[in-house]
């Protein structure tokens, strides 16, 4: 009697955590994902970074199932015909079957058969669970006994995790890695998903959203791909033991599905340790060639050390609201910088998402107007990159008209919103830092001073923002600039009260001579004459005077 091999197979076991559109939870396999996308709402895991990462992998099997795609009408012959794009990812998972199965003896999904350290140790289920900070094991939600072992489904999720996230680090040297010294691999960065902020388009069903971001990359700004040679893994070769510190990603395929690590599961009936060390090492320069779902930032001092324009990723800022990011987003509202020797350059390239939405706007193959719901979700590490310190996980409803050429003042209108936000922040920073120093402060305390004023007002707008984004699809824009800047001389004075009001009675007295004597009068002319700067007054001839502008001496 012979026993049977062991498997897993993704393509048939539940492990993608779902919701349905009539809100129920569910968990599926690979082929009833893509089979039954449309009665999906989005996918929904553990976290959010995981929920992207398996959206990548789910990206790049549509990418290969459309051959690219290689042109727009090709890619409208599937939003065209819903359920096509199940039917045709089906039959073309099927044709590589083998290489989903978790358990594989010689072609494991996602990882390297066989692969050991020298001196034959594994690593325990922390290293792998990004939501189990490592080494501090009284903050986590699991019990001891979820550190023990997962289920081969979960083990998947992370799976697919640990090659987007992974933080970087020194990690087990693999034998046969002659990159290897003394049994350790030394770090090679992060993972690639962890690199960047990732963006994506929502679509009204797991169908659209797929659809909506499987870009074609002819028509989407800055994207240079040949679908030919942009494969997974499923399509190459078995990776070795030896990772590679000079192979690039060649397109969104090998982007969504890069392997940052060699991993290989232990376990019977559930996983119980791995194998996890260094693979492919990825670069962030330039990569908006082949990576379509994050916005880009202008480098300096990159372009100084390369003697060439580099764009690196914009990662998502753990200390700001999404919404403060549009000018990476829509191409209009971005900046302009001198290069020398390559004149002005966009200081902000948006994502090839973005970009190939506009592109299905302009043909009418959607709305030009209505709102664009966007998601953002990034990892921000610590010291050295080698731990995780927050996620972070955002929204946006897009104006669609942001992205039509001709919406000169819309965007106009966007953009002075922005201004006129930020620069009443400024105010009410510098009326905090005038406080504390009529108080006989320190540079110190008045620079903490500042942030808090700066944070007390943002919580405020970061809620206002959104909504008020939102309402431009449908409203006026000179009455939705007046409305904005209404709010925000509201916000501020309201502010402005809170803040005078904290303080001692000595603050009205003052301190210093001369130039240098601050008091609160003095700060409230201050900010009296900054925020009438900041904020342009209401067109109407009788608009009302704020009650803080009356009080207020």
């Amino acid at each position: 009697m012979t026993m049977e091999t062991p498997s897993f197979n993704l393509l048939d076991e539940p492990w993608i955590r779902v919701t349905r559109l009539n809100g129920t939870p569910d968990e599926v396999s690979l082929l009833t994902v893509f089979r039954e996308a449309a009665d999906i709402a989005g996918i929904h895991g553990e976290i959010a970074s995981q929920d992207v990462a398996i959206l990548r992998l789910l990206l790049a099997v549509c990418h290969r199932v459309m051959d690219g795609p290689e042109d727009l009408e090709t890619w409208e012959e599937y939003w065209d015909a819903p359920g096509t794009l199940g039917r045709v990812a089906v039959a073309y998972l099927e044709d590589y079957r083998d290489r989903f199965d978790l358990r594989h003896p010689e072609h494991p999904f996602f990882q390297v058969a066989g692969i050991h350290a020298a001196s034959g140790k594994t690593s325990s289920l922390e290293s792998l669970i990004a939501d189990v900070p490592n080494g501090d094991p009284f903050f986590t939600t699991r019990i001891a006994q979820g550190l023990e072992s997962v289920s081969w489904s979960e083990a998947a999720r992370w799976l697919v995790h640990v090659h987007a996230f992974d933080p970087s680090g020194i990690r087990t040297g693999a034998a046969g890695d002659p990159k290897v010294k003394g049994g350790k691999g030394y770090p090679i960065g992060p993972g690639w998903t962890g690199q960047i902020g990732v963006v994506s388009v929502t679509g009204q069903d797991l169908e659209r959203t797929l659809l909506l971001n499987t870009v074609v990359c002819e028509v989407a700004d800055g994207l240079d791909v040949d679908p030919a040679t942009d494969l997974p893994p499923w399509e190459c070769e078995p990776d070795t033991p030896a990772g590679s510190l000079t192979l690039e990603p060649t397109g969104p395929v090998s982007c969504y599905t890069w392997q940052t690590r060699r991993v290989l599961l232990h376990g019977d009936t559930r996983v119980t340790s791995l194998f996890l060390g260094n693979g492919d090492k990825a670069t962030p320069q330039n990569r908006y060639l082949v990576e379509p779902m994050t916005a880009w930032r202008y480098s300096e001092p990159q372009t100084k050390k390369l003697k060439a324009t580099v764009y690196m990723p914009r990662k998502l800022p753990t200390d700001r609201a999404f919404w403060r990011g549009l000018s990476t987003l829509v191409a209009q509202l971005s900046p302009r910088v001198t290069v020398k020797g390559a004149g002005e350059v966009p200081r902000y390239r948006s994502p090839g998402v973005i970009s190939f939405y506009q592109e299905l706007m302009l043909q009418g193959i959607v709305p030009l107007s209505g709102l664009i719901p966007v998601h953002a979700v990034g990892m921000e590490y610590g010291a050295q990159e080698a731990v995780v310190s927050e996620l972070v996980d955002d929204a946006l409803s897009l104006p669609a008209g942001l992205l039509d050429p001709s919406s000169t003042r819309l965007v106009g209108v966007v953009h002075d919103a922005m201004e006129e936000t930020e620069r009443a922040a400024s105010a009410l920073r510098n009326l905090a830092a005038n406080l504390d120093r009529a108080c006989g402060g320190s540079p110190d305390t008045a620079t903490a001073a500042r942030g808090r004023a700066g944070a007390a007002f943002y919580q405020v707008i970061d809620e206002r923002f959104p909504t008020w984004l939102a309402s431009l699809d449908e409203a006026d824009p000179a009455e939705a600039r007046d409305e904005w800047r209404a709010l925000l001389r509201s916000e501020a004075w309201r502010q402005q009260k809170a803040l005078t009001s904290a303080v001692p009675d000595t603050a009205f007295a003052g301190r210093g001579e001369g130039k240098g004597r601050m008091d609160v009068g003095r700060a409230l002319t201050y900010f009296r004459i900054a925020l009438k700067k900041a904020i342009p007054p209401a067109k109407s001839q009788d608009a009302p005077v704020e009650d803080g502008e009356r009080t207020s001496a």
